[in-house]
């Protein structure tokens, strides 16, 4: 864990020269460099309060959540398995944290304990449907967390006997507590294409997208599913031949970020998909599958250039990526370098006259 530097610690001394600061002191200080996203000093004051007082249920949890943003997960899980062990029956946020960083039965255990404490909580909330009302919030924790349990049974525990059943039930639960939400549906196509139901696969999604497609991503107005849900959910609209709405949601990733190696990649794979699709007997087919292709070959050029800048770890991407490649050059030639403009950083560049897509 972080060493508790003093120096870069407020502190107060009385007039005898003694440090005074208290427990309550350094969270504070904590919480007001978390807020400036300045979380190796914000560790630095939990960790202090920490040796102050070992078991103070608020510094532990503060301490997890900031191991959490440090990527200290080994760290962050004890913390909060500290938490547990000292109030075991309240607070449902240590057991979201613990659901997200165990795996399959563990974390469906997790994610119970939490679901159950946030249902017991809802139910003593007077019903608000405002838009941002407490009732509503904790209504979309719920859901989220019953939608994470049924994407668990979907893959780390798909060969459990009752997963088909569990997935059932916890999407039905996930409805009838928020009803209208789009990670809700993208779930739904999830578990309907396991079970090869492409129809209903397909209605769930589109029925995800009208609830925020063109809303605007900048605004926090509750629609817009996260970036990383919305990559995901580019997955499911390729594997269903959703090509339009794919490109759609892919052009609005890459205008919000277009320096994330998975954007990148699943834009050139999407393009290769498309180019594969054209029908031979339409006019000017060789053209388009030309220009396609080499929209797929410059963003799957881009996407190497930043999975080594970024030190991915995602070696199957980088293959998969480097195999398009392959045949794409197979087809049409290797795309002709530019200069790598100062700093490094690497430019996608519009063409004002020709869509990527």
């Amino acid at each position: 864990m972080g060493k508790f530097q003093r120096s870069k610690v407020t502190t107060r001394s009385g007039g005898s020269g003694a440090l005074t600061y208290t427990v309550s002191d350094l969270l504070t200080q904590a919480n007001q460099a978390v807020d400036r996203f300045e979380f190796e000093l914000a560790h630095q004051f939990v960790m202090r309060a920490l040796q102050m007082e070992p078991q103070n249920l608020n510094a532990l949890e503060a301490a997890g959540s900031i191991e959490v943003e440090l990527e200290l997960f080994s760290e962050a899980k004890q913390h909060f398995l500290e938490c547990v062990k000292l109030q075991p029956n309240t607070g449902y946020t240590k057991f979201m944290y613990l659901g997200q960083m165990s795996e399959q039965l563990e974390a469906i255990s997790y994610f119970q304990q939490g679901v159950k404490l946030m249902m017991e909580e809802r139910s003593k909330m007077p019903i608000d449907l405002t838009k941002g009302s407490d009732y509503l919030v904790l209504s979309s924790k719920i859901s989220s967390a019953l939608c994470s349990m049924t994407d668990i049974y979907l893959t780390d525990c798909c060969f459990e006997p009752d997963a088909e059943s569990q997935c059932e039930s916890y999407l039905a639960q996930a409805m009838q507590i928020e009803p209208i939400t789009p990670e809700t549906y993208q779930t739904l196509a999830s578990v309907r294409l396991s079970q090869q139901r492409m129809d209903e696969a397909k209605a769930a999604l589109a029925q995800g997208l009208a609830l925020w497609l063109g809303s605007d991503p900048t605004e926090d107005d509750g629609l817009t599913p996260d970036y990383e849900t919305r990559l995901a959910l580019v997955k499911l609209l390729l594997e269903t031949a959703m090509y339009d709405e794919a490109f759609t949601v892919l052009n609005g990733l890459i205008e919000e970020n277009d320096q994330v190696p998975d954007t990148l990649y699943l834009f050139g794979w999407a393009n290769y998909i498309a180019a594969e699709e054209i029908d031979e007997s339409v006019q000017n087919a060789e053209e388009e599958r030309r220009e396609q292709l080499e929209n797929a070959r410059e963003a799957l050029n881009a996407c190497v250039k930043l999975w080594h800048a970024t030190e991915s770890t995602d070696e199957p991407l980088l293959q998969h990526t480097q195999e398009l490649l392959e045949t794409i050059v197979q087809v049409i030639g290797p795309e002709v370098e530019l200069e790598e403009p100062e700093g490094g950083k690497i430019e996608y560049e519009d063409d004002e006259d020709e869509e990527m897509s």
